[in-house]
């Protein structure tokens, strides 16, 4: 099942597939008993998960709509359906809101209309099945018809129904032959290459312990204490009470500090140069902390989070970049914070690899460069893998991302027969490609089938778009992940 969320057309189907379930109980946890924050808003108005409201009956139908395809109810399924619902009453409310500031209203003969085989027996009207229906029931279901209806009305005018006339369809933006001439052809042109690929999860340990002789003052570690609190006066009558020997440091870990950079002792946690570095606010203050000698204590430093109290457990240690953990941890540091850097050192030998190539073939340079030649089949231009053209592998090593890396595509499909590209970065891998073959498919002629991806693809933007809407406020995972995901444990 994706993870979006599904199109208008299905959000449809489910709204008018029924009107009354049951919250499967695996799905109500702490809700039962808290009251439950919005799970979000739109357009000002809170999307609440509560006893009647649009939402809670959205996961009813999605729990029951998994249960039917016998898919288990396990967090990760129960977060999926919280999250189709989610989407599916923002779309109702967004939809619901355009039709009525258009004026439209549903006629009541329509909602008749809908309404009547409800009440049919043996496929004909009953009177007598109509008067035993409670009128607060035929109220509800004609409430539920009309948004039922107004939905449709949105969705049928923006993407179109299956309501004809002459041949032509009634409803929906309609599509201009050249629309459908570039659908038709769309996907029909691909591309092969053979690919050499150079993860950058490959930076040799020689060149990581290089850098860490280079900067090595980066790397000193410090064997420090620390406290901080939220508020500097508070901080500063921790390091007076220190001062006066009122009490130990321990003590005042225990009574004072927040812990925020430290573990439940008041052990400083993230002890490299430039690990404290970045929790002081002030530059001129690093210096403070870092120069304290054994035993020492510092003044009051304001840090990212708070004023802290710096303690010198012990001295300062240079690295030693003989010892395996130390190399990991500058790996760990060029991971995150010098990436170009091994970007750059992988890009100089694609570039070494790509001019080779162009003397030697790419086969024999592959060999020698000890990486593999892949044959990446024929594929069109297809960002993103729209569902209605082949799209790239990105299984492949290499190329997960491609599809949506506009420096690869352009790059792909812009070379010439036999061209060999420049290095293209795909995420953690360096990329050259040979443009080898191509391969051309007859158009589509099948102008129905194109012209219902057109609706498709119209559907999925109109979704996307107004996920993104500025209007949305999204809260979703923080109150699904407080609220329901540990129900389990906390009854």
């Amino acid at each position: 099942m994706k993870k979006g969320f599904y199109t208008a057309g299905l959000i449809v189907v489910l709204a008018v597939s029924a009107f009354a379930f049951i919250l499967a109980p695996a799905l109500v946890g702490r809700g039962n008993r808290d009251t439950l924050p919005p799970f979000g808003s739109y357009n000002g108005k809170k999307i609440k998960f509560e006893e009647g409201s649009d939402f809670r009956k959205y996961v009813s139908r999605y729990a029951e709509f998994f249960q039917n395809q016998g898919r288990q109810l396990d967090p990760q399924s129960n977060y999926y359906i919280f999250n189709y619902a989610f989407n599916a009453v923002v779309q109702k409310m967004a939809y619901m809101q355009a039709v009525a500031e258009s004026g439209y209203t549903v006629p009541q003969s329509a909602v008749n209309r809908e309404m009547l085989p409800d009440f049919f027996e043996n496929g004909k009207y009953s009177q007598r099945k109509y008067r035993e229906t409670p009128a607060s029931e035929i109220e509800q279901r004609q409430k539920e018809i009309r948004e039922e209806l107004t939905m449709s009305r949105y969705t049928g005018d923006m993407f179109g129904s299956s309501e004809q006339f002459a041949g032509n369809a009634l409803y929906g933006l309609k599509s201009s032959e050249n629309e459908i001439a570039f659908f038709k052809n769309f996907g029909t042109e691909k591309r092969g290459f053979d690919m050499a690929s150079f993860s950058t999860d490959d930076y040799p340990d020689s060149e990581k312990e290089a850098y860490g002789r280079a900067n090595a003052q980066k790397f000193i570690k410090y064997d420090m204490s620390i406290i901080t609190c939220g508020e500097k006066s508070k901080a500063e009558t921790v390091a007076k009470r220190l001062k006066n020997n009122e009490i130990t440091f321990a003590d005042a870990v225990n009574e004072y500090s927040s812990k925020n950079y430290s573990d439940a002792n008041g052990k400083l946690t993230n002890s490299y140069r430039y690990e404290i570095e970045r929790i002081i606010k002030n530059s001129d203050d690093i210096e403070k902390a870092l120069s304290l000698a054994k035993d020492e204590t510092s003044v009051v430093i304001e840090t990212n989070i708070g004023f802290s109290v710096f303690h010198a457990d012990g001295n300062a240690s240079d690295p030693d970049f003989s010892d395996e953990q130390t190399v990991k941890d500058v790996w760990s540091y060029l991971r995150s914070n010098e990436a170009g850097r091994i970007e750059d050192y992988y890009t100089d030998i694609a570039k070494n690899f790509a001019a080779e190539a162009a003397i030697n073939g790419f086969e024999k340079t592959a060999k020698k460069f000890n990486t593999v030649n892949a044959d990446i089949a024929p594929f069109p231009l297809n960002y993103g893998n729209v569902a209605f053209a082949n799209p790239v592998d990105t299984s492949i090593q290499g190329l997960s991302g491609a599809d949506t890396n506009k420096n690869f595509l352009q790059t792909a499909f812009s070379l010439k027969s036999n061209e060999i590209s420049s290095p293209v970065v795909n995420g953690k891998n360096v990329l050259v490609l040979q443009y080898t073959n191509e391969v051309k498919d007859e158009p589509s002629e099948n102008t129905s089938s194109i012209e219902r991806q057109i609706v498709s693809s119209d559907e999925e933007s109109a979704s996307a778009a107004l996920m993104a809407s500025p209007k949305l406020k999204n809260d979703l995972f923080t109150v699904y992940f407080n609220y329901f995901m540990n129900a389990g444990n906390t009854n």
